[in-house]
């Protein structure tokens, strides 16, 4: 009785003619839906064509592969280097990616870079290395098929990232060193041994892809990041809602009262911000000191390449275990980006989507392309993680030049 007392009700009987509304709807504008389907497929693959043809003009058509020879009297610390990144920092519209290339008991240090460029990394590097020699090469992985992995070859890799904010830094070089020159360590040297015990048919690629970056962005994400930890709190923006909503108020209540505008609030200093822990000084403190250097965006990407007789990913570790050691867990820390790996957990399909993954990895290798997650080093981390091995590095894969170029007499006749 209650059933039909509801069913008969007038609720139900528009709730009834409600979805008899929809249903006519549905068969009768169908198509529509469609329609809109497929005008969203198109305007999406239109938007990526047009990106495509805006990647296209802006590329650069012509690049340069560049190999540094290393002097065996190398006494210059990163902080060369460092100098060698600052005046690289004025090629604002490209990118230069700086590469560590081994194998069987040798090690190569290569730089890829627009053509036009040449002349300046040239410059920039004899000025703070003038012992050095730099030859103009092929691209060393046109020794590798265009396409891999195959039945010759398989590769294993992934990315490099940090595991906090970009404004915290990781620990330099100044940490490695110390006032006598025997106690003086190069993080370098832990990476060169990892290649000297490659085998015949394995090759392992370090690859930093850096591009200048403006300082204002990150110097204000990393002043952003100190107010936080001092307790400032930042002055609430105003919005369109706020203005909608003062101007109604005020319309209702004009003939009481006087018409209130919304302001922005000054910034009120919060009581605890001049009490902090020491812990938490020294953090504002690197990260003051990160953000007065000039900063780059960088994508940090490692390969492993070997015949599947011999293939052991395992060896691909040896540079995790190189930017562990500059590593602070207070601070901040390199990680390897799990989604970079071309391991796919899911049992669907696992070894054709593995396979698809590595050829993915593999092409934005050997195109040098931004990664998708990129981090921000400033000249003095950069420096730290690829610099020229200083002259105690006595690793086996590192193979050093005998002799070295001098400049010819200046009275010397023509």
């Amino acid at each position: 009785m209650l059933f039909n007392n509801f069913y008969n009700s007038d609720f139900f009987y528009y709730l009834r003619l409600f979805f008899v509304f929809v249903r006519e709807i549905l068969f009768g504008f169908w198509w529509l839906i469609i329609f809109l389907i497929l005008g969203k497929i198109f305007f999406d693959l239109r938007k990526r064509y047009l990106e495509k043809q805006r990647r296209k003009k802006e590329e650069i058509k012509e690049w340069v592969t560049l190999a540094v020879k290393i002097n065996r009297e190398i006494l210059q610390t990163p902080k060369a280097m460092e100098q060698v990144f600052a005046g690289l920092h004025s090629l604002k519209d490209s990118s230069v990616s700086l590469e560590i290339f081994g194998q069987k008991k040798e090690v190569y240090f290569i730089a890829r870079l627009p053509k036009r460029y040449k002349k300046i990394f040239e410059s920039q590097i004899y000025a703070q290395y003038p012992e050095l020699e730099i030859k103009e090469i092929e691209d060393y992985l046109a020794i590798f098929p265009p396409n891999l992995p195959n039945k010759f070859f398989d590769l294993w890799g992934g990315e490099i990232i940090f595991e906090n904010q970009g404004c915290f830094p990781v620990q330099t070089y100044q940490f490695f060193e110390a006032a006598r020159e025997e106690k003086r360590i190069d993080p370098l040297a832990n990476l060169i041994e990892g290649i000297s015990h490659l085998q015949e048919k394995e090759w392992l690629a370090l690859q930093i892809i850096i591009k200048p970056l403006d300082s204002k962005k990150w110097v204000e994400s990393g002043k952003k990041e100190i107010d936080k930890m001092l307790g400032k709190k930042e002055p609430a923006k105003i919005t369109w809602q706020d203005w909608t909503s003062a101007f109604f108020k005020n319309l209702a209540f004009s003939i009481f009262t006087p018409p209130v505008w919304p302001e922005e609030k000054k910034e009120e200093k919060s009581a605890s911000s001049s009490v902090f822990s020491s812990g938490s000084k020294e953090i504002i403190e690197k990260i003051e000191q990160k953000i007065s250097k000039l900063g780059f965006e960088a994508t940090i990407r490692y390969l492993y390449i070997a015949s599947p007789e011999v293939y052991d990913e395992i060896n691909s570790l040896s540079v995790a275990a190189y930017f562990n050691q500059f590593n602070i867990k207070n601070l901040n820390s390199f990680r390897i980006n799990e989604n970079s790996l071309p391991e796919v957990k899911s049992k669907l399909f696992n070894k054709k989507r593995t396979f698809l993954k590595k050829i993915d990895f593999y092409q934005n290798f050997l195109s040098r392309q931004p990664g998708k997650e990129t981090i921000i080093l400033n000249t003095e981390e950069l420096a730290t993680i690829y610099h020229f091995p200083a002259l105690k590095v006595k690793a086996p894969a590192l193979i050093r030049i005998l002799s070295k170029k001098g400049e010819p007499p200046t009275d010397l006749p023509i």
